[in-house]
């Protein structure tokens, strides 16, 4: 029926679905198919975080940062000057031991995108983790030494663990 061809014909690249509880995904790949009796769409999807993938990082002068904006607000951090250029993206939370710190940034590459350049070079330097929530479209981001909680729970291979396959993907 037509509900059903508008809906079929309206799953392209870069249409964002959501899955409750989790957040958006957006199409990186549509293939069109046929098994003889129906037509069919095969459907990759990333996370939304890939909109800050698909962003290069913006010119930033060689300089000393502090992770967030002064208390004058007359200077920015380096996570508002990253955040300007995500449109859709807001800071959220940011752990007070992490918006205090300083670092000399030199040389930024401007061809790097800014997803690698806040899970590689921001998450070294300024010893932090930076989480995504991929429903608000919020960048949160904790420090490392509050982050992890440590349990009594140990699993080890002896133990537990029977089997364990581990695949890692460069897209991933």
């Amino acid at each position: 029926n037509a509900y059903v061809y508008r809906i079929y014909k309206a799953i392209q690249n870069r249409r964002l679905l959501f899955v409750d509880d989790i957040g958006y995904f957006m199409i990186t790949n549509v293939e069109d198919g046929f098994d003889g009796s129906a037509h069919y769409k095969d459907v990759k999807a990333k996370s939304i975080d890939i909109e800050i993938a698909q962003k290069m990082m913006p010119y930033i002068e060689n300089g000393t940062y502090k992770f967030t904006s002064d208390e004058t607000g007359t200077k920015k951090g380096i996570l508002e000057i990253i955040v300007e250029t995500l449109p859709l993206w807001t800071i959220g939370y940011v752990d007070s031991s992490v918006a205090e710190k300083y670092r000399t940034f030199e040389d930024v590459d401007t061809t790097m995108n800014c997803l690698t350049f806040l899970l590689q070079n921001i998450q070294d330097a300024y010893e932090c983790i930076v989480v995504f929530d991929n429903i608000n479209r919020t960048i949160n981001v904790y420090a490392q030494s509050n982050y992890v909680r440590e349990t009594e729970i140990h699993i080890t291979q002896k133990d537990l663990v029977n089997s364990l396959d581990i695949t890692e993907n460069a897209d991933d």
